[in-house]
């Protein structure tokens, strides 16, 4: 039996989703021909009254267009080569978007999708790096979803997709090929935002992005150390339900932030607030980035490694 990869269980689970819905759209550039979008549309499915369309180089429309089916109650979804091309379609994703807010009845909205590649991998070049996907949840005040596991991909999926609403679900370059992480789900938020993966009372590990597989072996590190983590993985939400995690962290006392986005702004600064302001008392430990240097804006590695050794020393086992 051949093991799925973490982009073909996406595909199968959003090929779910679309063998029942009804009339759905998918669209993008070559994403019925050539490279599939890079892999990221391969094998996509619709049912009979659904169409996949391929579409020029535009993405400024492309927004648009998804934007204007959804006012008129239509279901459409973007396929996007990288997170870098959503740039070209912003002014539709925050001032369009807010002014669809300000004058339509949500209860008539459609569903609208951007699906778009972080090109995490490194060796790609100043256009095709920015993994910042947290700061288009912050401009265009929408959710932002990082697939990372395969059950809270499937449970973003079948809950999000082709569901009333505007929302973005981004998908990592560096993980397309790699085997799919499964690890079950604990519990979650009800708006998908935060997902536990499993149990300890010694620190809690939360992790941002597509941060969740060196969360994993954080944790795995710790236990061998004995220490026992809760840990879990945190989508780009705003305003959104922090109580699973509120209470790990008054809990443990100790908090992990594990976050390889290059955003200088961070979502895990809001959820430390929040806690703050409430009289939690704990300690906290960042590993990330903000930012690159001058250096990493060019041709580079670009993967961001945990300091594992700060985190033992962080929780006073070595």
């Amino acid at each position: 039996m051949v093991s799925k990869t973490y982009i073909g269980q996406i595909i199968e689970q959003v090929n779910l989703k679309t063998e029942n819905c009804g009339p759905v759209l998918l669209y993008g550039e070559n994403i019925d021909t050539g490279s599939f979008i890079s892999g990221l549309a391969r094998g996509l499915k619709v049912n009979t009254d659904g169409r996949i369309l391929n579409v020029g180089n535009c993405e400024l429309t492309h927004i648009g267009v998804g934007l204007g089916m959804m006012m008129d109650g239509g279901n459409s979804a973007v396929f996007m080569k990288q997170l870098d091309f959503l740039l070209l379609g912003l002014d539709q994703m925050v001032n369009t978007f807010n002014f669809i807010r300000a004058f339509s009845p949500r209860g008539s909205f459609g569903s609208f999708t951007i699906f778009p590649i972080v090109c995490d991998q490194g060796y790609q070049g100043p256009q095709s790096s920015i993994s910042a996907a947290s700061d288009f949840a912050s401009m265009a005040n929408i959710d932002v979803f990082c697939l990372n596991g395969s059950e809270d991909a499937a449970i973003v999926v079948r809950e999000q997709f082709v569901c009333p609403g505007f929302r973005v679900m981004c998908t990592s370059q560096r993980l397309f090929g790699a085997p799919a992480l499964d690890i079950q789900v604990e519990s979650h938020s009800s708006d998908h935002a935060v997902f536990k993966y499993r149990s300890g009372n010694d620190v809690t590990l939360v992790c941002y992005g597509f941060s969740l597989r060196d969360g994993v072996e954080l944790a795995e590190r710790l236990s061998n150390a004995g220490v026992q983590s809760d840990l879990f993985h945190v989508n780009f939400v705003p305003d959104m339900d922090m109580s699973l995690l509120a209470e790990s962290c008054a809990r443990t006392r100790r908090v992990v932030l594990i976050d390889d986005s290059k955003s200088v702004a961070k979502f895990g600064d809001i959820l430390v607030t929040k806690l703050r302001s409430h009289a939690f008392e704990f300690s906290v430990l960042p590993l990330g980035r903000r930012g690159c240097s001058a250096e990493g804006y060019g041709v580079a590695e670009d993967r961001f490694v945990p300091d594992y050794e700060a985190v033992h020393s962080f929780v006073g086992r070595s």
